[in-house]
């Protein structure tokens, strides 16, 4: 099982009925538990409304545990998922906000940087469910990375996915400050290369140790800013889900001004977005 206990923050917002079918669906395929909470004022007009649109999407009473709560939405959220031991929270995101908006934080964002659980987030959920087929996972050689890559490998083998290409980011130490004159071009480049076979031998020899078997198996490094150059490649080759290992700390305003690698991720979310979480986190 990939996920034991799912949440998800339920709104009438317009994209609330394709995440109650996107929690559904992941629900059914992981037989998970499933808490969802509502942040806001119980009355009976609230209530009605709320049940009318989980029987609408299809959600058996039996099959979730509802909570209303007060309070501040990313707050309210994060705690709920801790007290009751959701290890995946489902979120919707826009793609695009504005430079204020970014620096201030949404509800979603604010839940990416510092939620103990696991987050998946999406930036198109629809009503239309279909299986994500194009999985990327980005690679760390840490506990939390292996653990990211676990749980990518076991998620793609439960939607029967294409493939899962695992990428790892990689810069050469030194080599801006190593271009002293024009003659030295050619062998920058040639160093970059050389550090580039090297990190795909050794990627290879990773996932091999892992015996990620029973799944087309794609491995590619890439050089430039962490983060970004990421970002990027899994746009650029139409990625349905982007996995990725959390920080090893939660991330603040300086991380966000003094750009952290999963702050370039968070901002230009190239797909649904995954970040796994260790339990110390």
């Amino acid at each position: 099982m990939v996920f034991k206990k799912l949440g998800l923050a339920v709104t009438f917002s317009p994209n609330a009925r394709a995440l109650l079918k996107t929690a559904k669906r992941l629900q059914e395929l992981s037989s998970a538990q499933l808490c969802l909470i509502h942040v806001g004022d119980k009355s009976k007009s609230s209530e009605t409304q709320l049940l009318t649109l989980l029987n609408d999407v299809g959600i058996d009473e039996n099959k979730y545990e509802m909570i209303w709560q007060n309070g501040e939405p990313s707050k309210v959220i994060i705690d709920t998922c801790s007290a009751k031991g959701v290890d995946l929270l489902i979120a919707g995101a826009l793609e695009k906000e504005s430079l204020l908006k970014y620096y201030i934080g949404s509800v979603a964002r604010t839940i990416m940087r510092e939620a103990e659980c696991s987050v998946l987030i999406l930036t198109n959920p629809s009503e239309e469910q279909k299986p994500f087929q194009k999985f990327f996972a980005l690679v760390e050689y840490s506990d939390i990375g292996e653990t990211a890559l676990d749980k990518a490998y076991k998620f793609a083998k439960l939607e029967n996915a294409k493939e899962l290409t695992l990428i790892k980011e990689f810069k050469v130490p030194g080599l801006a400050i190593s271009i002293s004159d024009d003659n030295s071009t050619l062998e920058i480049e040639k160093k970059r290369a050389d550090w580039k076979s090297e990190e795909e031998t050794k990627l290879k020899v990773f996932a091999n140790e892992l015996k990620l078997t029973d799944i087309a198996l794609k491995t590619v490094c890439l050089y430039g800013k962490q983060g970004w150059v990421s970002s990027n490649y899994v746009r650029e080759n139409g990625g349905d889900i982007f996995i990725v290992p959390s920080p090893v700390k939660k991330l603040k305003l300086f991380d966000r001004i003094f750009q952290h690698d999963m702050e370039f991720i968070i901002k230009q979310i190239p797909c649904a977005l995954l970040i796994v979480k260790s339990k110390n986190y």
